[in-house]
């Protein structure tokens, strides 16, 4: 049989033809359709930390960086209404923070590259990295009560 192409109606009536008897078995559609309307709340308790805090920065509004290479350490604050997120970043290298208000959590930093790493915070919300990615990272933060994620910084 020699398929027309060039003919709309013949090219719908292939079509037409080529798609009939497809479609979901029957009833899966209505499970289908309850799956996907529960994805829609999947991020509602995730909460989005914005920095509010960095020692790193002078206190000139547009964000230039403070001239002191000798800095021993670096604070940086992540916050949201419910919940924040404090980092000590120490001269060698490591990253020790706090959860707030103090919860067990466990703490992901995803780095823009690489794997991330897993930390677990203990019941006051104190957790430390012993070395940080040289790329760009976000913390995920899940607690009992909440999930966290912080904007991207390099540290």
């Amino acid at each position: 049989m020699e398929h027309r192409w060039d003919d709309d109606e013949e090219l719908f009536a292939d079509l037409v033809e080529a798609v009939r008897g497809v479609g979901p078995e029957p009833g899966t559609l209505a499970a289908d359709a309850r799956t996907t309307f529960a994805w829609h709340t999947l991020d509602d308790d995730l909460l989005l930390a914005s920095l509010t805090f960095d020692s790193a920065l002078s206190g000139v509004a547009g964000g230039t960086r403070a001239q002191e290479p000798d800095r021993a350490s670096r604070l940086l604050v992540f916050s949201t209404s419910a919940m924040s997120v404090e980092l000590v970043v120490d001269r060698d290298g490591r990253l020790v923070g706090q959860i707030l208000p103090p919860c067990e959590a466990r703490v992901t930093i995803e780095a823009a590259t690489g794997e991330p790493t897993e930390v677990t915070a203990d019941d006051l919300g104190f957790f430390m990295l012993p070395r940080i990615p040289a790329d760009p990272v976000r913390l995920r933060c899940e607690t009992a009560a909440a999930r966290l994620v912080t904007d991207w910084v390099r540290l």
